[in-house]
């Protein structure tokens, strides 16, 4: 699921997760993904995207060097150094300060 700021989405409330913070969500093409709560916004019964927003997952390795470009309720949006992007739970993530 793919949606820009301003895309209207149709959040499922009642899909169950063990993730807090993520909601499940369908795009106006019909696809569907876990999206940040804090990323939708309400205003008389619609639902829109505050932002863009990308589910992909993103596939890592172990010992994989990531940059993190944020953080949202406990998962990173991450760069590989090959530039492919996407989310992966910070519980599998090890962050190195490279300064």
């Amino acid at each position: 699921m793919s949606v820009v700021e301003g895309e209207r989405v149709v959040p499922d409330f009642e899909r169950a997760t063990d993730i807090e913070g993520w909601v499940w969500c369908e795009a106006p093409d019909g696809r569907s993904g876990w999206a940040p709560r804090g990323w939708l916004a309400e205003a008389g019964g619609m639902w829109t995207a505050r932002r863009d927003y990308d589910a992909i997952e993103l596939t890592v390795a172990p010992g994989e060097v990531l940059e993190v470009v944020l953080e949202e309720s406990g998962f990173y949006w991450a760069r590989k150094e090959t530039g492919e992007t996407g989310w992966v739970p910070a519980d599998h993530v090890s962050v190195i300060d490279r300064t």
